[in-house]
């Protein structure tokens, strides 16, 4: 049995050293293929995880960028009184600048366009003429009331109360108002500043808890400025 084995492979040595041949060419051609998948499947993987992380990185960087933003309410002599976004170390005359410029009769004397302007405040800019000008947002001077005289002296105290102007108003100014608390006060703001300011004293109705009473007793001590 064993020699008739051997015959056969030593007669047909050449077909299996050629079949064998085949098999490590065959067995050797499927390793290396299937090696350049795994290394181009890596590949792949690497690239979109890189992808991924930058994309994630950029919607970060825009995220961050939106929640730095700042705002700042400009009103009085200005062309556009209203609310208007503000980059780092900007000043107010940029800011006015942005509001369309001063007005004709604006009176910038009492006032420091050189500051640099932070995130919620408030600037007036009064008119010539007038006998006091509104402090920015935060400051600590106190607002003061002007009080209008009649003809024979006298101090006229309904017509000092109506020259309040809703537009350039700040919250102590506000309270001097009967029935106007601090919370109602920062109210009215509040709508002025999410509107653009008020186009007309009605506009008090629109804000919570300022019903017709309420509106009959502070509509003549208010009105609406440029």
């Amino acid at each position: 049995m064993i020699e008739e084995q051997f015959e056969f492979i030593k007669a047909n040595w050449r077909y299996l050293a050629i079949g064998l041949a085949v098999m490590l060419v065959c067995g050797g051609g499927y390793l290396w293929y299937h090696n350049q998948q795994n290394a181009q499947q890596s590949k792949l993987i690497a690239a979109a995880a890189t992808s991924r992380h930058e994309t994630v990185k950029a919607s970060s960087h825009v995220t961050t960028a939106k929640s730095e933003q700042a705002y700042v309410y400009v009103a009085g002599a200005v062309r556009h009184p209203g609310l208007y976004p503000i980059r780092r170390q900007m000043r107010w005359a940029d800011v006015v600048q942005s509001a369309g410029g001063l007005s004709k009769d604006a009176d910038v004397s009492g006032i420091n366009l050189a500051k640099i302007a932070k995130d919620q405040e408030n600037l007036t800019v009064p008119t010539k003429g007038a006998s006091s000008a509104a402090p920015p947002a935060g400051s600590s001077a106190a607002a003061a009331t002007t009080a209008a005289t009649s003809s024979g002296g006298a101090v006229n105290a309904s017509s000092a109360a109506a020259t309040i102007d809703l537009n350039s108003a700040t919250t102590e100014q506000l309270q001097t108002i009967s029935g106007v608390g601090p919370k109602r006060a920062q109210d009215i703001i509040d709508y002025r500043n999410q509107h653009g300011g008020f186009k007309k004293v009605d506009e008090l109705k629109d804000i919570s808890g300022i019903g017709d009473k309420i509106f009959a007793d502070i509509a003549p001590k208010v009105m609406v400025g440029p």
